[in-house]
C-alpha cells in the first residue's frame, strides 16, 4: 500500500505531493484539476517502468494510435509531449512514493531525440580515390536524416532497478522492455466509461474458481434485488457475464443497466489485483445516489478482504457524503486545487475534517 506520493513534471503537475494516503482514497477537484492524471501516475509507478503502459493511458484518454502515414513529428506531438508538464520534454518526469512492503520506489521518464545521417555507398565509384568517393557521398541526393524519438524509463526500488525504452522512428515503434521488468504490485484502471465485457467475464470465472462468486452476487443485489446467480457464457460469440433474475432465460449483465456493470467491474477488479491497487475514474458514473452508501460499503469490504488499496475520483457531493457515512475513519479525502500562484496542491481531509466540511456546506469537491 502506498503511504505517500510525489509527482514532478507530469502532465498538469509541475510538482504535487500527497503526504498521507489510506486504504481507501477519494479524490475531488474541478474539471482539468488533475484527478485522472493522479491515477495515471500510480498506474505507471506500479508497473515498474513498463513502457507499454504509456500506450495504455493514452488509449484510456481516447488516443488509439497512429496510422501508417504518421510522421515522427506527429508521434512526438500527440504521444510524447503531452506527458510532460507544459509540453516541455527537456525536463524529466519523476514519480516517487513509499510502498509498505517494498520501501521507496521511483520512476523517472526522460525524452531523447537523436538525428543521424544515412549515406548511401552506391554513389561511390569503384576504383575512385577515397577522397573522391567521400566528396560524392556528401553530395549524394540519397543522403537523409533519420529521426529517432525515445522515452527512457528508469524504475528504482531498494532491491531492483528496471530500465526500458519506447522508441519511435521512421521504421516504426520499437518496445524495449526487459524480460524481468514485472510490476512490483498489481494495478487495474477502471475508466470513467466503457470497459471490456470479455475481461469482466474472465475475472468472474477466476472468482468463481475460488468459490467466491456469491460475494459478487450479494453485492449486486444492492442494485437488482431479484438477482439469483451470475455466470460467464460465450453464447454471444465471446465471453460475457449473464445473470439470473428469475426470468425464463439469463439476461446479459449489460442489459441490467450501467450501474450494475459498473459495480461488477469495480468489484471484479478488486478481486483480480489482490494486494495491489484499483484506480477508478469518476466512480459514481451510472450509480443512483440512493445506493451509493451501500456501494461504498461493498467496495470497502472487498478491498479489505483482498488487501487492495483504492483510489477513486468524483465530481459528486452525494458520492463524497455517502463515502464518509459508509466508511468514516477508513476514508482519506483529497482535493486537488490551485494555490494563489496557480500551482497545484493537494488538501487532505480525514474523517473529522471531512465531517466539518460537509456539515458547514464547504465546497470541497
Amino acid at each position: 500500500m502506498f503511504q505517500n506520493l510525489e509527482i514532478r513534471n507530469f502532465r498538469l503537475f509541475e510538482h504535487l505531493k500527497m503526504e498521507k494516503l489510506g486504504r481507501i482514497n477519494l479524490l475531488a477537484g474541478c474539471n482539468n484539476s488533475g484527478k485522472t492524471t493522479f491515477l495515471e501516475t500510480l498506474f505507471l509507478l506500479s508497473g515498474a517502468g513498463n513502457p507499454q503502459l504509456i500506450s495504455t493511458i493514452n488509449a484510456l484518454r481516447g488516443f488509439q494510435g497512429f496510422g501508417e502515414a504518421a510522421t515522427i513529428e506527429a508521434v512526438q506531438e500527440t504521444a510524447f509531449k503531452p506527458l510532460f508538464y507544459q509540453f516541455d520534454s527537456n525536463k524529466c518526469i519523476n514519480i516517487t512514493g513509499h510502498y509498505n512492503s517494498v520501501g521507496p520506489v521511483e520512476l523517472t521518464i526522460r525524452f531523447e531525440r537523436k538525428t543521424t545521417i544515412e549515406l548511401s555507398l552506391k554513389e561511390g565509384l569503384p576504383g575512385s580515390p577515397f577522397v573522391e568517393q567521400l566528396d560524392r557521398l556528401w553530395l549524394s541526393p540519397k543522403t537523409e536524416n533519420i529521426l529517432s524519438d525515445t522515452l527512457h524509463l528508469l524504475h528504482k526500488s531498494p532491491e531492483v532497478i528496471h530500465t526500458a525504452h519506447l522508441r519511435f522512428s521512421n521504421d516504426g515503434i520499437q518496445l524495449d522492455n526487459s524480460p524481468d521488468n514485472n510490476p512490483f504490485t498489481a494495478a487495474t484502471f477502471i475508466h470513467a466509461r466503457g470497459g471490456n465485457p470479455s475481461r469482466d467475464a474472465t475475472r468472474l470465472g477466476n472468482l468463481r474458481r475460488r468459490k467466491q462468486g456469491e460475494l459478487l452476487v450479494d453485492a449486486l443485489k444492492i442494485m437488482e434485488p431479484r438477482l439469483q446467480a451470475l455466470e460467464e457464457n460465450s453464447v454471444a460469440g465471446y465471453p460475457m457475464i449473464w445473470g439470473d433474475i428469475g426470468l425464463p432465460e439469463l439476461v446479459p449483465l449489460s442489459m441490467m443497466g450501467e450501474g450494475m456493470t459498473r459495480i461488477a467491474r469495480i468489484l471484479l477488479g478488486i478481486s483480480y489485483v489482490a494486494d495491489g491497487l484499483i484506480l477508478i475514474d469518476e466512480i459514481e458514473n451510472g450509480i443512483h445516489y440512493s445506493v451509493l452508501e451501500k456501494v461504498w460499503s461493498a467496495i470497502a469490504d472487498a478491498a479489505e478482504r483482498a488487501q487492495v488499496q483504492v483510489f477513486a475520483t468524483t465530481h459528486s457531493f452525494e458520492c463524497m457524503e455517502a463515502a464518509h457515512k459508509a466508511l468514516g475513519e477508513k476514508l482519506m479525502f483529497h482535493r486537488i486545487e490551485e494555490d494563489r500562484e496557480g500551482r497545484k496542491r493537494c488538501v487532505t481531509l480525514e474523517a473529522e475534517g471531512l465531517a466539518a466540511a460537509i456539515h458547514h456546506g464547504f465546497e470541497v469537491r
